[in-house]
């Protein structure tokens, strides 16, 4: 005779039934149990020398989940789930081919399938910037401040700014930077400025209309402060020299020149600086650094002897 189970023992099982169903998930349309559904229809709505606007059929999925986009070159971005578009910029480059693909993903660790795969190639930009408007801001007896207004272009990232003095590139300035000092002019003469907006791709503007701008009489006599505490450290074949900078009565840090000679020759000049690294010609060197403020006034001059080890 076969023995009856007890009616605790029903009991029991039948409540083990009950909680397994509840932890089963429901299975969403297109989703396999214990999987998500991902995003379908990858495709591309719009493409700029510097941009790819994607686009996709949403996943359906319960609860929280994220979509992954990946590029070819490896990058990827996360989107929320409500969004079913994502415009990349990063690192797009006119001419250049790249691929995309994306998924879904939820904080168990859990993964959807991946979408197709979507490749395009952007074009290359060939409209140049709008032409620059420049205004001189203000002058004194060695510089003139000049800016500009942004120039309007197709690229989102536009531009580099190419500024000229009397006809000579003076400045290169990076995207956003809209105003520049134009330093070391002589007192009491005029100039002309210029300046032309380069997109990334290479497309250059017109120069702007030219500005002129006279510079105000010098009335700096005094030179700047000699160059202090001048120390260096011998590396073989290399010597570096480290000092403290300079102080001008009239003049600021930036527009300070820093002249740098090696037993007498001279070695090399730099704005604002205040180190070099420079080569001696034989055992014993003695390395010189004066400063020159904008109106050609010159500093004392700190020195150094150091007996150089050999390379």
């Amino acid at each position: 005779m076969t023995p009856r189970p007890s009616a605790r023992a029903l009991v029991v099982a039948a409540t083990g039934l009950v909680a397994m169903l509840l932890a089963a998930p429901s299975a969403a349309p297109g989703l396999t149990r214990g999987g998500l559904d991902g995003p379908k229809n990858l495709r591309v709505t719009q493409l700029t020398p510097h941009s790819v606007t994607l686009a996709w059929d949403a996943a359906v999925n319960p609860g929280s989940f994220t979509y992954v986009i990946e590029a070819s070159f490896g990058y990827r971005v996360g989107v929320p789930k409500t969004e079913t578009s994502y415009k990349w910029t990063r690192d797009i480059i006119p001419g250049k081919t790249y691929s995309f693909v994306m998924w879904a993903g939820d904080a168990k660790g859990r993964t959807s399938a991946k979408s197709n795969t979507v490749t395009v190639k952007a074009p290359v930009d060939s409209t140049p910037p709008a032409q620059p408007v420049v205004s001189v801001t203000d002058t004194t007896s060695s510089i003139v401040d000049l800016a500009w207004d942004p120039v309007a272009d197709d690229d989102a990232t536009c531009c580099t700014y190419r500024v000229f003095a009397d006809g000579a590139l003076a400045f290169v300035h990076s995207t956003g930077e809209r105003s520049v000092e134009v330093l070391r002019l002589a007192a009491a003469t005029t100039h002309t400025f210029t300046v032309v907006a380069v997109d990334p791709s290479g497309n250059a503007s017109a120069p702007s209309v030219p500005v002129s701008a006279t510079t105000l009489a010098n009335t700096d006599t005094d030179g700047p402060t000699a160059p202090g505490n001048l120390y260096a450290f011998d590396f073989g074949c290399e010597t570096w020299l480290f000092w403290e900078q300079s102080v001008d009565d009239v003049d600021p840090q930036y527009a300070l020149l820093y002249e740098v000679r090696v037993n007498g020759v001279f070695d090399g000049s730099a704005l604002a600086v205040d180190r070099w690294i420079t080569y001696g010609t034989q055992s014993s060197n003695t390395f010189t650094v004066e400063a020159a403020d904008s109106a050609g006034n010159r500093s004392p001059t700190s020195s150094i002897r150091l007996d150089n080890q050999g390379c």
